[in-house]
């Protein structure tokens, strides 16, 4: 008999087999074994089970004779359906018919694995220890992922900016806020098999963007990359690509990151943000934002309802501060602490969100 490897927890194993005296072997074969075991006898009871259990494993006859209408196939069927909880628990037909019609119409319904009666134990027993072996790999691999996803929201999750991050080959593998909303928009979607997919870009741009992910995914950690992507009718998009850290998978490549910058995906600090970076007063940081979305000074003074002249007097003020001579400097400026300053509105104290304009 075929041990289980010591371990804190025993795997618990759903048995159905309306035979009692080959339901009785298989349950003392497999609680020699180290494993939890459930029987049942029909569908209605293994169904009992499974409203308050779940088991890691399920081994079931294909002929429940007490069950009418109902085999091991319909249950499978049920169960899959049912409770989707179980999606990863490995599910095994037993039965006696051993021909290849059979085997087949298992594989085609889905079903995990195959056992011929008469029970070979030592088979049965190298079965569910490979099934098992095979679920822990899978669950530890969807854990990893959670995790690695966790880390990455809470690092891109709080940014005012667009982010994707995506492997060598241009899957999808996360999407803050910002980029979503960029999606509902058109200006990128993922495809069918969870590729990142460009509308509106031309095939040149695309073939030069997927040459940068390929070749970040195989750089070192903090190399970066500049792609401009045209887009027919809507200008360009901007890509900046950084090589962060690797999958931790087989294929050791790592992640990419892309922060996108579009007419769409402008990044603004909040005023309260931009007035403590460079000790503005509120109508000159809310002057300063209004230009930064593009209003031109004329624009600006309808909006404030003030004059040109005294537009121009705060935007000196502004230049002052903030260091700079120009206002394309300013704009720069304003756009860079967009990205890098998450928004900053609810101070404390403060009952309502700020206002940009």
């Amino acid at each position: 008999m075929m041990a289980v490897e010591e371990t804190a927890y025993r795997a618990c194993i759903l048995c159905i087999e309306d035979e009692a005296a080959l339901l009785a072997d298989v349950e003392e074969e497999l609680t020699a074994a180290g494993y939890r075991v459930l029987t049942a006898t029909n569908a209605r009871q293994a169904l009992q089970h499974l409203e308050t259990r779940r088991p890691e494993l399920v081994l079931c006859d294909v002929m429940l004779e007490s069950d009418e209408g109902q085999d091991g196939y319909s249950l499978h069927r049920h169960v899959r359906e049912r409770f989707p909880e179980l999606a990863d628990s490995p599910f095994i037909l037993l039965t006696a018919l051993g021909h290849r019609d059979a085997v087949l119409r298992a594989k085609l319904e889905g079903v995990d694995d195959y056992l011929v009666k008469p029970v070979d134990y030592d088979l049965l027993l190298a079965t569910i220890k490979a099934r098992l072996a095979q679920v822990r790999r899978l669950r530890r691999e969807v854990a990893r992922r959670d995790d690695f996803l966790t880390r990455m929201d809470r690092v891109f999750g709080p940014l005012p900016g667009a982010v994707l991050l995506s492997d060598g080959a241009g899957q999808l593998l996360y999407a803050n806020a910002q980029a979503q909303v960029l999606a509902q928009q058109g200006v990128w979607a993922s495809g069918r098999q969870g590729q990142i997919v460009w509308p509106d870009t031309g095939q040149a741009s695309q073939a030069a963007l997927q040459r940068s992910l390929l070749e970040l995914s195989r750089s070192a950690e903090g190399e970066r990359r500049l792609v401009v992507l045209e887009q027919r009718g809507s200008g360009s998009l901007l890509v900046g690509l950084s090589c962060l850290e690797p999958r931790g998978d087989a294929r050791c490549e790592h992640v990419v990151a892309l922060y996108l910058c579009a007419a769409q995906s402008r990044s603004l600090p909040s005023r309260e943000a931009l007035r403590l970076m460079y000790g503005l007063t509120p109508t000159e940081a809310r002057l300063a934002l209004l230009l930064a979305r593009g209003l031109r000074s004329e624009e600006v003074a309808e909006t404030m309802a003030i004059s040109a002249s005294t537009v121009a007097f705060h935007l000196r003020n502004v230049f002052a501060k903030v260091g700079v001579t120009r206002q394309v400097d300013l704009v720069a400026r304003i756009l860079a602490l967009g990205w890098a300053v998450p928004d900053l509105c609810w101070m404390e104290g403060e009952r309502q969100p700020c206002e940009l304009g």
